[in-house]
């Protein structure tokens, strides 16, 4: 099991609300990224979906920018954890 400074990274990661929901908006993300082709078919009631629809530019970029958010997340709570942890 992965030790960090002193903590498990499951208890590290149980014990963070913001690491949760980082996760949690990465997996959001993640999924409208993949399932956008299929929403757009959906919303269209077309079997063709063009590369330059807008609504399948957009759910991709909702999809990027949900990861990213989640990103920034958990890496704000790891710097803040490490800040604190370490003395600095």
């Amino acid at each position: 099991m992965l030790v960090l400074m002193g903590r498990t990274i499951w208890q590290f990661f149980s014990e963070s609300v913001v690491v949760i929901i980082g996760l949690a908006l990465i997996a959001l993300g993640v999924a409208i990224g993949f399932l956008s082709r299929r929403i757009t078919r959906a919303v269209r009631h077309n079997n063709n979906v063009e590369s330059n629809d807008k609504l399948f530019l957009t759910l991709k970029i909702v999809g990027m920018a949900l990861v990213i958010a989640g990103f920034i997340c958990v890496a704000v709570e790891l710097i803040i954890y490490f800040a604190t942890r370490t003395g600095v």
